[in-house]
C-alpha cells in the first residue's frame, strides 16, 4: 500500500500530461538558469524517499528533516514527504507545518499538501483551520486529492459545530455524488444518525446509478437501479429504465435486456435521447446476435429521423450487418443507399469500401475496381493505402498486370512498412517484380539529425530539476517533472535544441513513453528515411522503436516462446511503453493486461495476482509475456493471428478461422468482424516489420497463406 501511495503521488501528473497537445516549436527565448544543490542533499533526498517507499517513516523523517531548509530544486517534494512521514508517525503539528510550506510552492504537490495540512488540523481538533483548508481545496479540486474525503470532512466539521442542516447536505452530497467511494456508505450512516427519518429517495438511486455506470462500475449501478421501486414517479421510473438499458449495453453483458429496456423507454424520452435509445437498442440486438431485429431497428430510426446524428451510421450498419453474415449480394442495395443519402459523411467512405469488397468477394472484379479507384483517392497509409492495394489486386485479376505493379510500387514508395505496403510487396514478389522496403529506390533525402544533447541547457530549471531527481535515484519522479515542464521548455529554447536533451533525460528516467512521443512528433522526415543507410535516421528510429524495459523482456519472453521483438511490438501498440496506462476496458500497464486474465495467468506462472502487479513494469511483462506468447503459439506463430487474438480474444479468432481460414491473409484480415481488431492486426504487422528491419536488418514479410488449424488447448480466455 505504501509503495502504491508513493507511486501514485509520482505518476498522476504523468498520466494527466500524456494526452496534452505538444506545443509547436517557436522562436527561442532567453533561458533561465539555476544552480544545482549540494550532492549531500541530493543523496539524502534519495535515501529519504526510499525509506518512505519501504514504509520506514521514522527513518524517512530523520533523513528528510534537514532538507526542510535545503537548496534542493525539488525542495517541495522533500517537504511533502517529510510531512507525510511525520503524519504517519503521529507528529501532526510539525507535519502540518511542513505541508503548509510545501503548499506554498507552485509544484505538483501544492494542492495535495494543502489537503494534508487540513487533515492534520482536523486530527488536532483545530476545526476552523481545517475547514478553511478543505474549502480552499474544494474550490480548486485536483486529481491528486480525493474530493469525497474533503467533502466528508467538511460535513463532519459542520456536524461537530452544530450546523446540522449543512452537515446533512454535505453528507448527502458525498453519498449521492461519490457512490464509488468507500466513504459513501459512512456518509449515509452519518445522515441517518443526524436524522432518524432520513431515507434514500428513488431520485438519489438513479443519480448514483448514473455516476456508477459512467465510471464503469456497472454491476453496482444495476444493483442501485434494482432498488428503485416499480411505483416510483414516472419521470424517475423512466430514468431508471433508461440507465438499466444503457448500463447493460456498456457492460457488454445482457444485450437482450439492454435492447428491450432502451426500445421500451424510447417513446417517453425527449427527441435527442429517444434517437440515442433507438440507435443503441438496435446495436444491442445486433450484439445479441439478433441481426434481423437490429436491421429493423436501424431502418425505423433512419425512416423517422433521417437527419439525426446517428442516421448515417444506422444506414450504413443495415448494409454492414448483411455483409458481416456473408450475405454480400443483399448488402449492396443498402450500402448504395447509404452512399446516396450520406455519401459526404465518414460512413459514406465505409459504405464505399464494403460495396467494393462485397463485389470483390462475389467475383464482380470490374465493379469492385470502380469502388477501389474512388478509395484510392483518399489520403493516409491505411485509408488511401487500402484503396490502392485492392485496386492493384483488381487490376491484376483483370489481366492488367503492369498497372497493378505500378500501383503497388508507388504505394510502397509513399508509405514504406505500412500494412498495405507489406501486402503490396508480397504481391509484387509473386508477380516477379520484387522491391525493397522503401520501394525501387532507397530514400536519398538527407534525414535531419537528432543531435547530441546540448548540456549547456542543463542549468535550465526544466532539466535541472529532473537531473536532481535522477541523481537521487528517483527515476519515475524525474520523468513526471520533465513531463510537466517539457512543453514550456521547447517553447523557450526551440525544438532543435530542446528535443535532444529532453529525449536523453526521458531515457535516463526510463520514461520510454515520452521519449517515444517526442521522437514521433519531431522526427517525421527521419522516420521516412532508411535507418540502415543513414545514421541520422537511425537515431530517431531507435527512440520511436526502443528496446524498452529490455531487461524484463529478455528475462520473461522465453516463458511464452515469444519471437524476438514481438513483445516490444505489442507494447508499442498497446501502451506506447507507458507503464501507467489504463484503458476503458481496465487493461493495465505496458502490455495492457486485464485483471481477470492475469489472475488465471498467475496460477500458471506460480505468482499470485495482486492488484498492483500490472502497474509494475516487471510484473506486467512477466504476466504478459507468458500469455501473449502462448496465444501466438496457439495460432501457429502467425503474427497477425496471434496479435488479433490478443485484441479480440482467442474465441473470436477461432470463430473467424473456421469461417474464413481458407482465404489468403489479406482477405482474412478484412473479413474479421471487429473493426478495432482489423486495424490492430494491420498496425502490429507494420511495427513488427520495422523492429526486425532496425535491429536485425531483416526484410520481413507476412505469409499470405493462413494456417486455419489452431492448437486445441485450454488457452481460450
Amino acid at each position: 500500500m505504501l509503495r502504491a501511495l508513493a507511486l501514485l503521488l509520482a505518476m498522476w501528473p504523468l498520466a494527466a500530461g500524456a494526452k496534452a497537445k505538444r506545443a509547436p516549436p517557436v522562436k527561442a527565448r532567453r533561458t533561465p538558469s539555476v544552480k544545482p544543490a549540494p550532492a549531500a542533499e541530493v543523496e539524502r533526498l534519495g535515501r529519504g524517499f526510499r525509506a518512505f517507499s519501504d514504509g520506514d517513516f521514522a527513518e524517512a523523517a530523520k533523513e528528510l528533516k534537514p532538507l526542510a531548509q535545503s537548496r534542493l530544486l525539488n525542495r517541495e517534494l522533500a517537504l511533502y514527504l517529510l510531512g507525510e512521514s511525520e503524519a504517519l508517525t503521529g507528529s501532526l503539528a510539525p507535519a502540518r507545518a511542513h505541508f503548509v510550506e510545501a503548499a506554498r510552492a507552485s509544484g505538483r504537490f501544492s494542492t495535495v499538501a494543502r489537503a494534508r495540512a487540513a487533515d492534520c488540523s482536523f486530527e488536532l481538533g483545530r476545526l476552523d483551520e481545517a475547514r478553511a483548508g478543505y474549502l480552499a481545496v474544494a474550490r480548486a479540486p485536483s486529481p491528486s486529492v480525493e474530493l469525497a474525503v474533503v467533502r466528508f470532512r467538511l460535513a463532519e466539521i459542520d456536524a461537530r459545530a452544530g450546523r446540522t442542516k449543512a452537515a446533512l447536505a454535505g453528507f448527502r452530497k458525498v453519498f449521492d455524488e461519490h457512490p464509488e467511494h468507500p466513504l459513501a456508505e459512512r456518509a449515509l450512516d452519518r445522515v441517518r444518525a443526524l436524522d432518524k427519518a432520513a431515507k434514500v429517495t428513488p431520485e438519489e438511486r438513479v443519480q448514483r446509478a448514473r455516476i456508477l455506470s459512467t465510471g464503469r462500475a456497472w454491476q453496482r449501478a444495476l444493483d442501485e437501479l434494482a432498488l428503485v421501486p416499480a411505483d416510483a414517479p414516472p419521470p424517475v421510473r423512466m430514468e431508471a429504465d433508461y440507465w438499466t438499458g444503457t448500463t447493460h449495453f456498456k457492460m457488454r453483458h445482457g444485450y437482450d435486456v439492454a435492447a428491450e429496456k432502451l426500445l421500451a423507454v424510447a417513446p417517453r424520452l425527449d427527441e435527442t435521447r429517444r434517437v440515442e435509445a433507438l440507435f443503441h437498442g438496435a446495436r444491442a440486438w445486433s450484439r445479441a446476435d439478433q441481426d434481423d431485429r437490429a436491421i429493423a431497428g436501424y431502418r425505423d430510426l433512419v425512416a423517422r429521423y433521417p437527419h439525426a446524428r446517428q442516421a448515417p451510421e444506422a444506414s450504413f450498419l443495415i448494409g454492414w450487418l448483411e455483409y458481416n453474415r456473408g450475405r454480400y449480394a443483399q448488402a449492396l442495395p443498402d450500402l448504395e443507399d447509404t452512399l446516396r443519402k450520406y455519401g459526404g459523411s465518414s460512413f459514406g467512405d465505409d459504405a464505399r469500401w464494403y460495396l467494393g469488397f462485397s463485389r470483390w468477394l462475389q467475383g464482380d472484379v470490374a465493379g469492385a475496381l470502380a469502388d477501389f479507384n474512388e478509395l484510392a483517392k483518399r489520403s493516409g497509409a491505411l485509408d488511401g493505402g487500402k484503396g490502392r492495394y485492392w485496386r492493384g489486386r483488381a487490376l491484376l485479376a483483370l489481366g492488367r498486370k503492369e498497372e497493378a505493379i505500378a500501383t503497388w510500387k508507388q504505394l510502397v514508395a509513399d508509405w514504406p512498412f505500412s500494412y498495405y505496403a507489406l501486402q503490396s510487396r508480397v504481391r509484387l514478389k509473386e508477380a516477379g517484380a520484387p522491391v525493397g522496403p522503401f520501394g525501387e529506390h532507397s530514400p536519398t533525402a538527407k534525414a535531419p539529425s537528432l543531435g547530441a544533447p546540448d548540456e549547456s541547457l542543463a542549468s535550465d530549471p526544466a532539466i535541472a530539476r529532473a537531473d536532481e531527481l535522477l541523481r537521487a535515484g528517483l527515476t519515475v519522479e524525474a520523468g513526471a517533472e520533465l513531463d510537466l515542464a517539457d512543453r514550456g521548455f521547447v517553447a523557450r529554447v526551440g525544438a532543435a535544441r530542446a528535443v535532444p536533451i529532453l529525449i536523453d533525460r526521458y531515457v535516463k528516467a526510463q520514461d520510454y513513453f515520452h521519449a517515444h512521443r517526442l521522437a514521433e512528433a519531431y522526427g517525421g522526415a527521419a522516420l521516412r528515411a532508411d535507418p540502415l543507410a543513414q545514421a541520422e535516421a537511425a537515431s530517431w528510429w531507435h527512440h520511436v522503436y526502443p528496446l524498452a524495459y529490455r531487461e524484463f523482456v529478455e528475462k520473461y519472453a522465453p516463458s511464452g516462446k515469444n519471437p524476438p521483438y514481438y513483445l516490444y511490438t505489442i507494447m508499442q501498440k498497446e501502451s506506447a511503453y507507458n507503464p501507467h496506462d489504463v484503458s476503458y476496458a481496465d487493461a493495465i500497464g505496458l502490455l495492457q493486461m486485464i485483471p481477470p486474465t492475469s489472475r488465471r495467468v498467475g496460477e500458471r506462472i506460480g505468482r499470485p495476482y495482486t492488484d498492483d502487479v500490472l502497474y509494475d513494469p516487471e510484473g506486467n511483462v512477466q504476466y504478459g509475456a507468458w500469455y501473449i506468447g502462448h496465444l501466438l503459439e496457439k495460432f501457429k506463430g502467425q503474427v497477425a493471428l496471434g496479435a488479433g487474438s490478443y485484441n479480440a480474444g482467442p474465441k473470436a479468432m477461432m470463430r473467424w478461422l473456421k469461417l474464413h481460414g481458407d482465404r489468403p491473409l489479406d482477405e482474412f484480415i478484412e473479413l474479421c468482424a471487429y473493426t478495432q481488431t482489423r486495424e490492430y492486426m494491420k498496425k502490429v504487422l507494420d511495427i513488427y516489420a520495422r523492429y526486425l528491419y532496425l535491429y536485425e536488418k531483416a526484410d520481413w514479410l507476412p505469409d499470405e497463406k493462413v494456417d486455419a488449424k489452431f492448437v486445441d488447448n485450454d488457452i481460450d480466455y
